[in-house]
């Protein structure tokens, strides 16, 4: 039996049957009640779990329909409202954390799959997306191998799916995993790693027992993966260079290292030998370092000519930064008179953690001078720079990286040598968040395409001022924590259910528009983003969330049906944002390029 129960109000005898049936087959216990005075009876001894209805019998009375059945207080961690109708307009009005689910076309075993949907995301710590199709999260709140064990301890059969690959489970255990070209185990072991980004979880039957692509138990597996991981391995564009000199025939080789140099011809790059061979990524990766030990081969840096910095307020994807080369430099954060570095010894689940249940209100501070002048130096001998930062009129970071520029490029001059220009760029970014994190991406793929540094510089310089960035604030809490509005005032717009519309304006954030209650505000967002692009034309689009990896899955698919999305990507927000917005803030940049910056800023292709 498990944890959740299910308490049933609904007039309609076959369907109150189907689910009740259905829903007991998956091992829930399940409590039928015809009407609001038995669901009040029942609702006494209901423990942790979920209320459903037709929308059309909680509507009946004025007071919210769990404080008629006795569960007093809004849907909380105890309990969860999901209330059904024939029309999506049905459920416009009610309130955001109430559950909706439009049955217009839904058999009663449609309905059983829903609510069975939505009592596995209690269990395993997950929300439904707004059709209530899949279970929706982000890997920087629970990383994937923390997700696949919680799914092995209900015993589920489902597909986890990220932008990197998925992998199915039948029963718990994992049967099947893709991720690029490779699959299998391999595939496992490379999806294990991930710890950042979006994914979905789908109630789905896995592929037949003879299409199984592992067979190890999930503990088996688990060890595995922590064992294939490398620390501190070779960026994957990194060139191989076979050295056939006397090492290389005095040495007896594995069979591994004979096929990792076998396929090194057809494959030039790291990324590429890791695709080609079917051992896992980790033991590719020690053979490859084994032999760079012996000297029968030599890594040579990707060959750009141009890399790029900005700072962690660009809340940018880490695999998105590390596959395009950007050094990201954490800003500082404060709890009290403890120091984190942002992304190093803070991640965002962490960071959240003590948001909402320490006693001190962060404070942030702008990476140190010293720090990007460590990061220029070890640059700057063979790369020239663009340093893109948050906006000025937000943070002395854009100072501290000005003065190491100009105090440290003599030094980086001597050290590159005389007969050649160190070209070091520090632009303003003039935003925040994704807004900041699109022109360090941008910066990166026109470096990557040969533009000089200072062409670079001067067209960030003009993007900026066509990229547009809104976000929805979830509570008036947190604004009024960091001092920004006034407790009453606060107080006063959570009640009234306000949801404010931030945006960056000139540089800075600023107020823009508000609406009452969540649901509204996502549309909102829309006919804002109507106002300052072109729905027509191509945009590249970054939705940024806090803690709402929901809300960031319902504004994306918004913005997906309203726009025409050349590219999407999903991020966490940092701390700089999410201290003062708090939890369940979400927003969105979006840059609309020209036919002449397109080819530009394109994502780049296999091998960059």
């Amino acid at each position: 039996m498990h944890s959740s129960s299910v308490l049933v109000v609904d007039p309609d005898m076959s369907r109150r049957r189907e689910l009740a049936h259905g829903l007991s087959s998956y091992g829930y216990e399940v409590i039928p009640a015809v009407d609001e005075a038995e669901g009040r009876r029942f609702a006494a001894s209901l423990g942790p779990g979920i209320v459903v209805a037709p929308v059309s019998v909680a509507a009946r009375g004025g007071a919210p329909f769990l404080d008629r059945l006795g569960l007093a207080g809004p849907p909380d961690d105890r309990h969860t409202l999901l209330l059904f109708g024939g029309r999506e307009e049905e459920g416009r009005d009610l309130p955001e954390e109430t559950l909706f689910l439009a049955s217009e076309r839904m058999d009663g075993g449609d309905l059983v799959r829903s609510v069975h949907l939505v009592l596995l995301g209690r269990e395993v710590g997950l929300q439904p997306d707004a059709r209530l199709e899949l279970l929706v999260g982000d890997l920087s709140l629970l990383p994937m191998l923390e997700l696949l064990r919680n799914l092995n301890r209900v015993r589920v059969s489902c597909r986890v799916l990220c932008s990197d690959g998925e992998i199915a489970l039948d029963a718990g255990e994992v049967v099947v995993a893709t991720a690029g070209r490779a699959r299998g185990i391999k595939a496992f072991c490379r999806l294990s790693r991930l710890d950042a980004g979006p994914f979905w979880v789908q109630l789905r039957q896995p592929p037949p027992p003879d299409q199984w692509e592992i067979r190890q138990d999930f503990t088996s597996l688990v060890f595995l993966a922590l064992e294939d991981l490398v620390h501190d391995a070779p960026d994957p564009r990194a060139r191989i260079r076979v050295h056939l000199g006397p090492s290389f025939y005095e040495t007896r080789l594995t069979p591994g290292r004979q096929e990792l140099l076998a396929a090194v011809p057809g494959c030039v790059t790291i990324g590429r030998l890791l695709d080609a061979l079917p051992a896992t990524d980790g033991e590719i990766l020690r053979d490859l370092l084994g032999l760079r030990e012996m000297g029968i081969l030599t890594l040579e840096e990707p060959e750009d000519l141009v890399r790029v910095v900005t700072d962690s307020t660009s809340d940018l994807p880490p695999e998105l930064a590390r596959a395009h080369g950007i050094h990201v430099i954490p800003v500082l954060v404060l709890f009290g008179d403890k120091v984190y570095h942002d992304g190093i010894d803070l991640k965002p689940k962490e960071f959240y953690e003590l948001l909402e249940k320490g006693k001190e209100h962060p404070r942030t501070n702008p990476p140190p001078k010293t720090d990007f002048a460590e990061v220029y130096r070890s640059l700057a001998p063979t790369k020239d720079l663009v340093s893109v930062h948050v906006s000025e009129k937000l943070s002395q970071t854009l100072v501290h990286a000005r003065s190491a520029a100009e105090e440290g490029l003599p030094d980086f001059q001597k050290l590159r040598g005389e007969s050649e220009r160190v070209s070091l760029r520090v632009v303003d970014g003039n935003s925040v968040s994704l807004g900041l994190g699109m022109l360090a991406l941008f910066a990166a793929r026109m470096a990557r395409r040969g533009v000089d540094p200072d062409a670079i510089a001067e067209r960030l310089e003009t993007l900026r001022e066509r990229l547009h960035v809104l976000f929805v604030v979830d509570t008036l809490e947190y604004l009024a924590r960091g001092g920004r509005i006034g407790k009453a005032r606060a107080r006063l717009g959570n009640l009234l259910g306000i949801k404010p519309i931030l945006g960056v304006v000139d540089g800075e954030v600023a107020a823009v528009d508000k609406v009452r209650g969540g649901r509204a505000a996502h549309p909102r967002l829309i006919e804002l983003f109507k106002q300052r692009v072109d729905p027509e034309r191509p945009v590249v689009v970054g939705v940024a969330h806090a803690k709402a990896p929901v809300w960031a899955d319902r504004l994306r698919g918004l913005i997906a049906k309203s726009f025409k999305v050349n590219e999407i990507f999903v991020a966490e927000m940092g701390p700089v944002v999410a201290a003062n917005a708090g939890p369940g803030t979400v927003g969105a940049a979006l840059f609309q390029p020209t036919e002449e910056e397109l080819p530009l800023i394109a994502p780049l292709g296999e091998g960059g």
